[in-house]
């Protein structure tokens, strides 16, 4: 085997599985278009929402899976499970500041002030169809957190 090819080989091993499976995209890309859909022509964050089919398609299966699931569990209670919105971290978005970052291989993190108060709302990715996609979202702080997983799971019985 020629030098060359031993070099590459070993630097193609050296690349995270994970990555390698996820496409261009990182999961910071991934955020920033999410909230680039969330912000809408105007910059004003009231376009967005987790059921927006332009927001979707950067869903896990499993999150849509069981957001869907929460929606029915929702209507048949005739209350709403999920009351707010975690991209947003808020009933009335209003987001300034904003900033996001990678957070490991797998996660980013979306920081904005809502006036005076600063929100931090962690996404939590895994590779599937060749692109990064959300599985998770949670933040808050103090008594105020948040885990959207935790928030739209069926009840235990």
């Amino acid at each position: 085997m020629r030098w060359s090819t031993m070099v590459l080989l070993a630097a193609a091993a050296a690349v995270p599985m994970a990555a390698r499976a996820a496409g261009e995209s990182s999961p910071a890309d991934v955020t920033t278009a999410i909230y680039r859909i969330y912000a809408g022509p105007k910059g004003d964050y009231q376009t967005g929402n987790l059921d927006d089919k332009r927001v979707a398609v950067y869903l896990s299966k499993s999150l849509r899976a069981a957001l869907k699931a929460m929606d029915a569990r929702s209507k048949k209670l005739n209350e709403p499970i999920l009351d707010f919105d975690p991209v947003t971290d808020s009933q009335d978005p209003e987001v300034e500041k904003l900033t996001i970052a990678p957070e490991g291989d797998a996660a980013a993190t979306a920081t904005f002030f809502s006036g005076d108060v600063k929100h931090v709302v962690r996404y939590s990715f895994v590779p599937e169809d060749g692109a990064w996609k959300v599985d998770d979202i949670s933040g808050g702080a103090g008594d105020e957190t948040f885990d959207l997983r935790d928030i739209i799971k069926p009840p235990k019985k």
